[in-house]
């Protein structure tokens, strides 16, 4: 990798390290691409000047490099800002369009997806958890469906598994305002740092209306933590992604309980009978 980056960059590599599939070196991160690369999202976060992380161009002044059959991109990064509620809400860009996304349909599509792999690994961990996350997806599904209007859609973020992400211009999608701060506090509360305070203050001053809850309720029941862990398991890595997840079960079910005492004493609530009389 550092005769290639060398040939179609024309940058010279000491130490390459690899981590979480991209390649470090200097104050560069050499990214594979997952999916196409919405260039009209980056260049219109670079006019509000979004401090993401600068995508360079190859010799022939591309973006996208491809390497042994895999495409690239390599930014140049900076110190990352960790990423608060008040980041979130800083950054929140809306794109002016307003819409109903099927989130329903790529939750049904994952769970069919998932339920061929279940029987063909080996993890008995994941095996003996995977019908209750299928049921945790299921209720956001039927969640998700009480959403009867369109809704503004702003720049969202695919993953929000930790700071690099954020900034991360591969990251870039176009979704509700509820997608990032339901998986970064998804993610807060597993890491351990989840300040419901902030939380609430957070949709105070960002002006969540009721549809907005709903969204976010439907994207906290939505397990996404735990099919990115099976991603990694089909993909030969060790399940002990799961062990955190696991252990916190029945204290996620209590951050779920008291999000909906809390959300249902505003406006109606769907209710989810084994969750909230449990």
């Amino acid at each position: 990798m550092k005769n290639a980056i060398r040939y179609y960059y024309g940058l010279e590599v000491n130490q390459l390290d690899f981590y979480e599939s991209r390649y470090y070196f200097d104050s560069y991160s050499l990214i594979p691409l997952q999916k196409s690369l919405d260039l009209s999202i980056y260049q219109l976060l670079q006019q509000y000047r979004y401090p993401l992380y600068e995508i360079v161009p190859n010799k022939d002044q591309e973006y996208i490099t491809k390497i042994e059959n895999q495409e690239y991109i390599l930014v140049q990064t900076h110190e990352i800002l960790p990423i608060t509620f008040e980041v979130l809400e800083y950054f929140q860009i809306p794109i002016y369009q307003e819409e109903i996304l099927p989130w329903h349909e790529l939750w049904m599509t994952k769970i069919d997806f998932y339920e061929k792999y279940r029987n063909n690994v080996a993890s008995s961990k994941l095996k003996n958890s995977f019908f209750y996350y299928e049921g945790l997806t299921e209720n956001a599904i039927s969640f998700y469906q009480e959403i009867k209007k369109v809704m503004p859609l702003y720049i969202a973020h695919s993953r929000m598994s930790d700071d690099f992400d954020y900034w991360n211009p591969t990251n870039f999608i176009i979704d509700y305002k509820a997608r990032d701060i339901a998986e970064f506090t998804k993610n807060s509360f597993f890491n351990g740092n989840l300040n419901l305070s902030d939380l609430f203050l957070y949709f105070y001053r960002t002006g969540f209306q009721e549809q907005d809850y709903l969204l976010f309720y439907a994207r906290m029941l939505f397990p996404s933590y735990y099919f990115d862990c099976f991603d990694k398991i089909i993909e030969g890595e060790s399940d002990s992604c799961l062990d955190l997840f696991l252990d916190r079960v029945e204290a996620y079910e209590s951050l779920l309980q008291e999000l909906y005492f809390s959300f249902s004493r505003q406006f109606f609530l769907p209710k989810i009978d084994w969750l909230v009389d449990k």
